[in-house]
């Protein structure tokens, strides 16, 4: 639905002309008030705002000279119709440009430079659209980075109109999210929320701010970003819901759920994601759907892993909900991180013994597909990320006749520790080093002092110190030391007796 927004002198005419096209009258509504949310302002030059309901790609056309054929060529463009737009469109080149790489962008049509080209026309609308082809477009050859940046910067500052100076701003600070430069993106819209804006503008500019501090959250979680972001959600959540944008809701409540989450407010959090879930499955969005399972089960792996053991099944259920839309052969990577999480999920479930061993089975199954797909080669990091669940999953299978569950963990951190370097990845080779420690005391033990494990241990507790500044992991390993100092001890003293 389009809402038209007119002069009163124009009412008439414009009511006209929309009425002689077949339903489409069905499709825009015309007014002469000038409500916020319009669509497009009709007096004797047509403007089409900027979409701040995300319904197409972000291309922004020129204020033109009103004309029938200007008009009806907007509409039908807005309405994704691009062959009649095109027809009502070819005597005005600048348009037909416009409405082509509005195409292009919608569906993943590639976009050559000499497209781009055809586009100049006023110096804001040109910069503008110029970026967004390169930023959401496949264009040939690529453009680099410092051009679409450019090309933005170039259009913030040559817009007139605060309204779609904003809406440029949004998108730019979207491109620096997406290129890791969070503080430059968070500059960028404190400091177009300092702008007076119209309510729907200011709320999707705190959307994207959250979006840019959700990136930001990183273990140990900063309490003052917890709290920025738990009352800004809050705020873009209710206005989505008195406005009845329910997928943008569904989103909001998504993040609501990750943040209510990493502040171990489990209950609170399964409330936020399962309204999410009813939302997408009402309107029928699948991948969304199947990702808000995928954070589901997330949820319930976390709440369970915090007491309440519980929740691996319900999580178990989660994670092949989302499995039905992320399949091996559509979402290879997805597939793979799921029945990695699985591999974890099974190995915890409590079970009575007998049970044990099969929910053991279907855990290294699981670990196996992961690594099919994340091998050591095209993918080290999560490789080794894997390797290193596998090896805490075997502390915790059953007892084996014919294995032992501790060789094989050790063999597994291994193969985490050739990737985890102490150069690349010092956290990461920090968690697996102590996990090596924790697995060594239980391999293979031996009636006889081993030289060779011991050796070995106390290597491993003194690159822990060397590396890590944690407290609780540097005391975990000063105690290591001093256990086997203990028994080295121990063995010496009776060796001279």
């Amino acid at each position: 639905m389009i809402l038209l927004s007119t002069t009163t002198d124009k009412e008439g005419m414009v009511s006209s002309i929309i009425n002689r096209e077949y339903r489409l009258k069905e499709l825009v509504t015309v007014s002469s008030e000038t409500p916020a949310g319009a669509d497009m302002l009709v007096s004797n030059v047509i403007t089409l705002m900027p979409d701040w309901n995300n319904l197409q790609p972000p291309v922004l056309f020129p204020p033109v000279t009103f004309d029938e054929d200007s008009l009806l060529g907007l509409i039908y463009a807005k309405l994704g119709n691009f062959e009649k737009a095109y027809q009502l469109l070819s005597s005005h080149p600048l348009l037909l440009n416009l409405a082509g790489l509005l195409n292009r962008l919608q569906y993943g049509i590639g976009i050559g430079k000499s497209h781009i080209d055809e586009l100049k026309n006023q110096h804001y609308f040109f910069f503008h659209n110029r970026a967004i082809a390169c930023h959401y477009g496949f264009v040939q050859p690529p453009c680099e980075f410092i051009t679409v940046q450019n090309d933005y910067i170039e259009a913030i500052n040559h817009a007139t109109n605060t309204n779609f100076k904003a809406f440029t701003e949004k998108h730019y600070a979207l491109l620096l999210l997406d290129a890791g430069l969070l503080n430059d993106a968070e500059t960028l819209l404190y400091k177009s929320l300092e702008t007076t804006h119209p309510q729907n503008v200011d709320i999707d500019l705190k959307n994207t701010l959250c979006n840019v501090w959700m990136r930001q959250l990183v273990v140990p979680y900063d309490a003052g970003l917890l709290k920025k972001l738990k009352a800004t959600l809050w705020e873009v959540l209710k206005f989505y819901e008195e406005n009845n944008k329910n997928t943008e809701m569904a989103l909001v409540l998504t993040d609501a759920a990750h943040i209510a989450t990493v502040s171990h407010s489990f209950g609170e959090a399964m409330g936020y994601i399962n309204r999410a879930i009813s939302i997408f499955e009402e309107q029928k969005l699948e991948e969304l759907l199947a990702q808000a399972h995928l954070n589901k089960a997330n949820l319930l792996q976390t709440w369970a892993q915090n007491g309440n053991p519980q929740f691996y099944r319900t999580a178990v259920k989660a994670y092949q909900d989302a499995l039905r839309t992320f399949t091996k052969e559509n979402a290879p990577d997805i597939f793979a991180e799921i029945q990695h999480q699985l591999g974890k999920v099974y190995a915890e479930i409590p079970d009575e013994i007998k049970k044990k061993g099969v929910w053991a089975a279907v855990s290294v199954s699981s670990f196996n597909e992961a690594l099919n797909y994340y091998n050591k080669v095209d993918s080290p990091y999560e490789f080794a990320l894997i390797c290193n669940s596998f090896g805490n999953a075997y502390t915790k299978y059953p007892l084996s006749l014919h294995t032992d569950n501790f060789d094989k963990a050790l063999a597994w951190y291994r193969e985490a520790l050739d990737i985890r370097t102490a150069g690349k990845y010092p956290l990461e080779r920090v968690l697996t080093l102590s996990n090596y420690l924790e697995a060594s005391w239980f391999a293979g033990n031996k009636s006889a002092f081993d030289e060779e494990r011991y050796t070995d241990m106390v290597e491993k507790a003194k690159e822990i110190l060397q590396l890590s500044d944690d407290p609780a992991i540097r005391k975990s390993a000063t105690e290591h030391m001093k256990n086997l100092n203990y028994i080295k001890l121990q063995t010496d003293t009776a060796s001279n007796n």
